[in-house]
């Protein structure tokens, strides 16, 4: 699987920040209920690829049917409806994030149906809520997967809007123990997001990437009301029986502990205690002070800039990556740039659910991450706060140098 690694570390050389006055209202959202024919399944978890381009945002229109089903061929038809919900992670500062998306769509056998052609979100808004995306009569099947692209977003950080970068865009996420549509009942399906924003930047000039995994598990039909039908409708997952099941039956969770750092060396463990694995991805190394103001230990560093990143390679071992000016400087003896960025095209550790990992780094530390950022070795007796991210997780706490 193609990592958002990449798009993390080099994102300095191709963010353009903008900053916004105001923050853009939802625009309303419409459905359809286009079919295609034929087509096989996309990865049956997360798919990520590159940015997939402009920003759509703009009002949904109807399409018709591109070619025929099954489904349709019977007469069959039943309403779907997709929610969605997210637990971001996010730097102290971020207020909200507006995603915009495109294509909208679910699958069976006979291909991908349309139920949403563009639309946006507000994901900071649905944490621990669920919210009606699109809803939409579609030929009557069994449904496995439901994909869109997120476009482009805004970060609205300190009362002020920027735009991100978005990394692994494209996302194609299988529907655990898939959603039945009939016309004798509704159906729903509801998407997990679970976007990661980083400033890249600082915190006084910041600029922000945006990548994301998800997750998806049908409705229960005894949950399943006529108000989910209304587009924008929402409702709290909160102490849900149903809700809680499907997280701790998908649930990747991080947890750091045994770390030590100095100015030449680094040494931690990482477990995944969670009941699904993760690809263990970057470990950052930041001042405490820096991220003074973050919201729990999951929450990411206020900013990347003048921390020491740490790529985590599929064999278990820690590379630092040490960036100046846009290139990527030989982190080891013996490595060139070349090897550093087959480094970051590479997709991590995979740590396993219940497994855990000891992670060792031998020399010379600078918390130097950054275009211009001044070179700062680890001073011992100072605090530092480590961090840990996968694919869809992320956990932290801090250390006293020795």
């Amino acid at each position: 699987m193609a990592s958002g690694v990449l798009g993390l570390l080099i994102a300095i050389s191709a963010v353009t920040v903008i900053s916004l006055s105001g923050v853009p209202p939802v625009r309303p959202l419409s459905n359809s209920g286009t079919t295609s024919q034929g087509g096989s399944p996309e990865t049956s978890s997360t798919t990520l690829t590159s940015n997939t381009g402009g920003s759509s945002g703009q009002e949904s229109s109807a399409v018709t049917t591109t070619g025929p089903s099954q489904g349709q061929a019977s007469g069959e038809q039943g309403v779907i409806s997709v929610l969605v919900t997210d637990p971001p992670h996010v730097p102290a500062g971020v207020s909200a994030i507006y995603a915009y998306y495109i294509g909208l769509a679910v699958h069976r056998a006979q291909g991908w149906t349309t139920v949403m052609v563009a639309g946006e979100i507000e994901l900071m808004g649905t944490v621990n809520v669920a919210q009606t995306l699109a809803s939409a009569n579609i030929p009557a099947g069994s449904y496995d997967q439901v994909k869109f692209d997120l476009t482009s977003a805004l970060v609205t950080y300190n009362g002020a809007n920027y735009t991100a970068s978005v990394e692994g865009g494209h996302l194609a996420i299988r529907i655990l123990g898939g959603a039945i549509v009939s016309s004798s009942q509704p159906s729903a399906a509801l998407i997990d997001i679970q976007p990661m924003v980083v400033n890249v930047g600082s915190q006084t000039s910041p600029q922000f990437v945006l990548w994301a995994e998800a997750r998806a598990f049908p409705v229960p039909q005894s949950q399943i009301t006529a108000t989910m039908r209304t587009e924008g409708n929402r409702f709290p997952l909160r102490g849900l029986s149903w809700w809680l099941n499907d997280e701790n039956m998908a649930n990747a969770t991080l947890a750091v502990s045994g770390v030590s750092l100095s100015a030449s060396s680094l040494n931690l463990t990482v477990a995944d205690i969670g009941t699904t694995g993760t690809m263990l991805k970057l470990v950052v190394v930041s001042e405490a002070t820096q991220t003074a103001g973050m919201m729990e230990d999951g929450s990411v560093p206020s900013a990347i800039t003048g921390t020491a990143v740490f790529v985590v390679l599929a064999n278990g071992t820690m590379a630092q990556f040490v960036p100046l000016l846009h290139v990527s400087l030989p982190m080891m003896s013996g490595e060139s740039q070349t090897s550093v960025l087959d480094v970051l095209r590479s997709p991590g550790y995979n740590l396993t659910a219940g497994s855990s990992i000891q992670l060792s780094y031998s020399g010379s530390i600078e918390l130097s991450f950054g275009l211009f950022a001044q070179p700062n070795g680890i001073t011992s007796g100072n605090a530092y706060r480590i961090t840990a991210v996968g694919d869809n997780t992320i956990a932290s706490t801090e250390v006293t140098a020795t």
